[in-house]
């Protein structure tokens, strides 16, 4: 593995309205195209109101990236004015674009996202649309309900994509709502389209434990048909992280095997096939400094850590968590983060993530690699 190139699709410094850069998407076209999306915002937290979905696109290879656009105004949902959290593209056929995005409730604007009271969220839609000329029009926006956690909040927790068979799947995670008091459970999970995106069902849970939050989970469909998912995982029992955790599907996501340990410490990005045909993750390591690294392994459960892609340098101390309130404190606090990685149709790997000088300006950043 190695540095072959890097640069920035965008940087925070250029236009106050997106100052601060967060959730990083990337998409690559059949015809090449790159399209890097991010939710662009004055601040970064604790409320929603500068939010916007933006992306920027790339016609040679990530050399250059063309001025930020918004492909949508914050819809109306149920009544209410929204704004956009994050924004993912998947090409579902040629010149089929499909865009996944949050809407926001953003009728009680000054309240922060995060209820410190209740450690609930405010109401998060998930929203879609399809372009069928490969992002130059787009239809209206549309809202997913998931029957089984129907009117909750639910965050997206990366990018859609196809699954082996054919199938689309969203990832995204259940959380409370913003008054409910009473204890909550959460869980990851995914819901499938059949139809390239078109109606969407057959939705799965993940993870459900009473105890432990697996969240912020990157699911990801490996060369052999494989689905297999990494997670940052939060013990409520002892109020701070585990290890990353992994688990794995063999069914294109009607089911997913137990979840096990990886060894790693620190949040994870999503997992590739490597060229030998081992799992490649990569994840951020924030005990010393934010360092972006990956790990490789044959099995899911043996990982080797063997490549830094990123290094900050921006020293900090280690995490001193006691409960939930500390840790979104944390990640507000965050300026470096959400690693993913991408292979691109001339065999290279994109890793992009987000980095700046501080929380509310940071930039996309890339980082090509060759195996």
């Amino acid at each position: 593995m190695k540095t072959i190139g890097q640069g920035i699709a965008y940087s925070g410094k250029d236009e106050p309205r997106y100052s601060s850069c967060a959730f990083p998407g990337l998409c690559e076209l059949s015809d090449g195209t790159l399209i890097a999306s991010f939710k662009g915002a004055e601040r970064k937290i604790p409320d929603n109101a500068t939010d916007r979905g933006v992306a920027v696109f790339s016609y040679d290879g990530g050399k250059t990236w063309s001025a930020p656009v918004e492909p949508f105004a914050p819809p109306v949902v149920d009544g209410k004015p929204t704004t956009i959290r994050t924004l993912y593209f998947c090409e579902v056929a040629k010149g089929d674009l499909l865009c996944v995005c949050n809407a926001v409730d953003a009728t009680l604007e000054a309240l922060p996202y995060y209820n410190e009271e209740t450690e609930g969220l405010k109401d998060t839609y998930i929203m879609f649309s399809h372009s069928r000329d490969s992002g130059k029009t787009w239809e209206p926006l549309r809202r997913i309900q998931v029957e089984t956690y129907r009117d909750l909040p639910l965050p997206l927790t990366g990018a859609p994509f196809l699954t082996g068979d054919g199938r689309v799947c969203i990832q995204f995670e259940v959380n409370k709502p913003y008054y409910e008091k009473e204890y909550w459970v959460h869980h990851s999970c995914a819901v499938f389209s059949s139809d390239g995106g078109n109606t969407w069902g057959d939705e799965v849970t993940i993870t459900g434990d009473r105890n432990v939050y697996y969240w912020d989970q990157r699911l990801s469909l490996l060369d052999d048909g494989m689905l297999c998912g990494a997670f940052w995982t939060f013990d409520r029992r002892v109020g701070d992280y585990v290890d990353i955790h992994y688990s794995e599907s063999r069914d294109g996501g009607r089911s997913f095997g137990p979840l096990t340990g990886t060894g790693l410490t620190g949040q994870p990005g999503n997992i590739i096939s490597g060229r030998d045909g081992s799992m490649l993750l990569v994840y951020i390591n924030r005990e010393k400094a934010p360092v972006i690294r990956i790990a490789e392994s044959e099995d899911g459960r043996l990982w080797r850590d063997n490549f830094t892609v990123y290094d900050s340098g921006m020293q900090r101390s280690g995490s001193k968590n006691a409960g939930m309130n500390d840790v979104w404190s944390e990640m507000g606090a965050f300026n470096v983060g959400h690693p993913y990685m991408l292979r691109l149709k001339d065999g290279r790997i994109a890793v992009y993530f987000y980095s700046g000088p501080s929380t509310h300006r940071t930039d996309y950043h890339f980082v090509m690699l060759e195996e």
